[in-house]
């Protein structure tokens, strides 16, 4: 099941969900001095019947 979906319930895009990719990564957790972040996720293009896991 995808982080974005059991934590947010969205379901997204695989190219919507890079920046979070890119906030989980160790380089990015390393930096210092980030009190807050934003990320935009999107998936208007998802087809829900072909993810590759199940629903709810």
């Amino acid at each position: 099941m995808s982080i974005i979906y059991k934590i947010f319930d969205m379901i997204v895009e695989p190219s919507g969900a890079i920046s979070l990719a890119a906030v989980l990564s160790d380089e990015f957790r390393k930096l210092e001095n980030i009190d807050s972040i934003g990320i935009i996720l999107c998936g208007g293009n998802v087809d829900e019947e072909k993810l590759p896991f199940e629903l709810h």
